[in-house]
């Protein structure tokens, strides 16, 4: 079930006729998005994509498809990569296949407030999917604070609230799916012991910039329901105890 991640991938532009790459063959070695791909603003499924898990082009993806590629790229559970795939697919109203692209569908899934994406605030129907440089800049400069070099789930915490505040509280769903969607990243690419001691920096940064495996990476855990649950349940209580801590606004006056 381990994964390749051999950074491999052509400089000359070619297409992926039915999901397939003529470069990198039936192997799982990455090569990034072509024209007439498509792909999502979760970086977890597109880099499933880049390396060949999921139909290259992205396009007539079954949730069967998804859970075999959750399983195999990351090692979740059957349970959580289940979850994960028919979920998406019932919230969606798509239940037999999807592209990539149509996770992006506003207030679907996809939501405000994301670490990494600009908030759709023109009411287009399609949010953005490209990773804004600002915005991952930042959440990396969260990071190194509790472990060096490392994004902890305190520090997830901590970001978590911080966009929250500059783009308005989520609603209940699309704030656990937001704090969901952390808390996988850092428990899948941290490691068995991403809870206590988070996830590498420079893992994260090429993951999410990239939408490629970090080089030498492969998962050394199955990532379970309960464990995500519990990581993303301490998430969410030190969200409210900062939440808490702020200062209250004095009230204005009215003369």
């Amino acid at each position: 079930m381990t994964s390749t991640v051999t950074v491999q991938s052509s400089t000359d532009s070619h297409e992926h006729p039915q999901g397939s790459c003529p470069v990198t063959g039936k192997t799982y070695n990455f090569c990034p998005a072509q024209a007439g791909d498509v792909r999502s603003p979760c970086p977890a499924l597109n880099a499933l994509a880049n390396h060949g898990y999921l139909p290259r082009d992205g396009k007539n993806i079954g949730p069967l498809d998804l859970v075999r590629a959750l399983k195999n790229g990351y090692n979740l559970s059957t349970v959580l990569a289940c979850i994960l795939s028919f979920g998406s697919m019932l919230l969606l109203g798509q239940y037999r296949c999807l592209s990539l692209s149509d996770l992006a569908r506003h207030n679907m899934i996809e939501h405000n407030a994301s670490l990494v994406h600009k908030d759709d605030t023109n009411g287009a129907e399609y949010a953005p999917t490209k990773v804004d440089r600002r915005l991952l800049a930042a959440l990396l400069a969260e990071g190194g604070k509790v472990v060096p070099h490392k994004l902890t789930l305190e520090d997830a915490a901590r970001i978590r609230f911080k966009r929250e505040v500059e783009c308005g509280k989520l609603d209940a769903v699309h704030a656990e799916i937001a704090r969901g969607e952390i808390t996988i990243a850092i428990g899948v690419l941290g490691g068995k012991d991403a809870a206590k001691n988070g996830v590498d920096l420079s893992a994260l940064h090429e993951w999410m910039r990239h939408e490629r495996l970090p080089a030498g990476w492969k998962p050394d855990h199955t990532q379970g329901l309960y464990q995500t649950y519990k990581m993303t349940k301490y998430v969410r209580e030190r969200m409210r105890e900062i939440e808490a801590q702020q200062p209250s606004k004095e009230p204005v006056e009215s003369h």
